[in-house]
């Protein structure tokens, strides 16, 4: 009975950590499915057949951060090493967003010549909903004295967004 009493909390410690790790695995799923929108946009010649592998990315992408939210709603609270792991996977996705949002940016008289500029404003608000509703998740996992800090650390990603979603509303 006493090893049992024992070994409770060293599981619980393994559940943690554990959870750490996927919700760091599942941003770094994310980074990985932006990336792929940001080289899709980037190279991208204006032609309307060549967007097809944008909207496919971009579908790919919002499918990847609903099953991150998931993740990260069905993990356990973080301890302060996923915490960090978290932390760290984070930066790196805010600066993989900021330039796929730039490519967006960037490739607007494209999407304008098309008449696509109203769609791709339509997935923004999807994306930067569902962004939300990660961060959100993920935030409400890691310890309460830290959330105001991981609040700050997805910060640029919303602002990133605005910023899209401003240029994109002109269309």
């Amino acid at each position: 009975m006493r090893l049992v009493t024992l070994l409770a909390p060293l599981a619980f410690a393994a559940s943690v950590l554990a959870d750490g790790q996927a919700i760091a695995g599942a941003l770094a799923k994310t980074d990985t499915a932006t990336a792929k929108l940001g080289a899709a946009v980037s190279k991208w010649r204006g032609d309307l057949l060549g967007a097809l592998p944008i909207v496919a990315e971009s579908t790919g992408l919002l499918t990847t951060v609903k099953k991150g939210t998931k993740t990260a709603e069905n993990s356990e609270p973080l301890d302060f090493d996923g915490t960090l792991a978290v932390a760290h996977a984070t930066q790196k996705l805010t600066g993989t967003v900021n330039s796929t949002l730039t490519a967006l940016i960037n490739a607007k008289p494209k999407f304008d010549k098309l008449r696509m500029s109203p769609l791709i404003f339509i997935t923004l608000e999807l994306q930067k909903k569902a962004t939300n509703d990660m961060s959100d998740a993920i935030i409400a996992k890691v310890p309460e004295q830290l959330q105001a800090l991981a609040r700050d650390i997805v910060a640029p990603i919303a602002a990133s967004f605005e910023v899209a979603l401003d240029v994109y509303h002109l269309f």
